[in-house]
């Protein structure tokens, strides 16, 4: 009986460990200084596939715990199927503010964190097609300088509370166009929605930036999103680009009254303002960086019904052809944000040749209240 508890002891313990083992630290050096990171493999990873991978950067005076814990990515990450990676600023801080910076705080994070990249794709199976990069204030800020010196390497990027700062602005010279995701709050006391913090611009400049630097028409989509938490203090609108050069978006979440805070985050931070309950910040960015890959949008087959049918081509120029539906009653095409572009069809053949390049839903209803949803990609 001894030996038998002693080894259920063993075994709850490496079963323990065996789920943690999912998530460890590591470092190397990089210009003279370890630099640290904790990384967190899906449930259920395997080195026969490979996976996107995700780097969270932290706000200054946090660090990769805090930022774990914060953004509670690992949930994402273990859902999804995908890599996400937390590093360590020098002294709690990301130099996006140039060299000039001086003393600890001059540090080459872009090197670092490319570096960084690849030591995780060594060690890994990453799709290198399916590198991304998101963060907070600081960490945000760290995302567009990324975005704007290795561009050829990140997919898409994602800032929460943080802008630009005028050095990656004046320096900044994408090699290819890029997906860009914005979430701020009205409200925010640290980087002020209008300004920005010191020596950086605010937040409709830096869509302006990306806008024009990623081609995209002036044209936007406004949507009010459903108010569904009324205790937070907050709501949020989002503000769509969806005509961009390469079938980008360009997705602005403004949060009416929110705060310095990741929506949805673990905890509130009164400090920092409200903290927006109606959406998840680590959701919508994720699903924000599944759309797309180094290729540009993602061509995805998304069945959510009932109806089995297909679409083709698939990327579509001018024709879309809609096949084995019996008894179609409705049918429309919508872009990602839900809206419609082509209310109603009539047939199986699609004219798509006037919509922009990207990536549209096809939705049908037949006439037994069977529904079906597809993507594709208009070219």
């Amino acid at each position: 009986m001894k030996f038998r508890y002693i080894t259920l002891i063993v075994y709850f313990v490496l079963s323990a460990f065996s789920l943690r083992a999912q998530t460890f630290t590591d470092s190397f050096v990089v210009d003279g200084i370890y630099r640290n990171y904790i990384c967190h493999l899906p449930a259920g990873y395997s080195p026969a596939s490979t996976y996107p991978l995700v780097l969270n950067l932290h706000g200054y005076t946090s660090n990769a715990v805090q930022q774990e814990a914060y953004t509670q990515m690992d949930g994402s990450a273990d859902a999804h199927g995908y890599i996400v990676v937390y590093p360590n600023g020098v002294d709690s801080f990301w130099n996006s503010w140039g060299p000039a910076t001086g003393g600890p705080y001059g540090a080459n994070d872009v090197k670092f964190l490319t570096e960084l990249i690849d030591t995780i794709s060594q060690r890994y199976h990453v799709n290198q097609k399916r590198v991304y990069s998101c963060g907070i204030s600081n960490g945000g800020y760290m995302t567009y300088a990324l975005a704007c010196a290795i561009t050829d390497r990140l997919a898409a990027v994602a800032s929460v509370s943080g802008t630009m700062s005028n050095y990656t602005v004046s320096t900044c010279h994408p090699s290819r166009k890029i997906p860009v995701m914005h979430v701020h709050g009205t409200s925010d006391p640290i980087v002020p929605y209008t300004t920005g913090a010191s020596l950086s611009i605010g937040v409709e400049q830096v869509m302006v930036f990306w806008r024009d630097t990623d081609a995209c028409q002036h044209t936007t989509d406004t949507t009010d999103l459903a108010n569904t938490n009324l205790a937070d203090g907050c709501t949020v609108q989002t503000i769509h680009y969806p005509h961009c050069a390469a079938g980008n978006d360009l997705l602005l979440y403004k949060i009416a009254n929110g705060g310095h805070t990741w929506p949805g985050g673990a905890i509130n931070i009164p400090l920092f303002g409200n903290t927006d309950r109606d959406i998840s910040g680590t959701d919508e960015i994720w699903k924000f960086f599944d759309r797309y890959t180094l290729d540009g949008p993602v061509a995805g087959v998304e069945e959510v019904s009932t109806i089995s049918f297909a679409l083709y081509p698939d990327p579509a120029t001018s024709t879309l052809i809609i096949a084995g539906v019996p008894d179609m009653a409705e049918a429309s095409v919508s872009d990602l944000m839900g809206h419609k572009v082509i209310a109603h069809i009539m047939g199986t053949q699609v004219d798509v040749s006037s919509l922009p390049g990207g990536i549209y839903t096809v939705q049908i209803q037949n006439d037994k209240g069977q529904t079906g949803v597809l993507k594709f990609v208009k070219q």
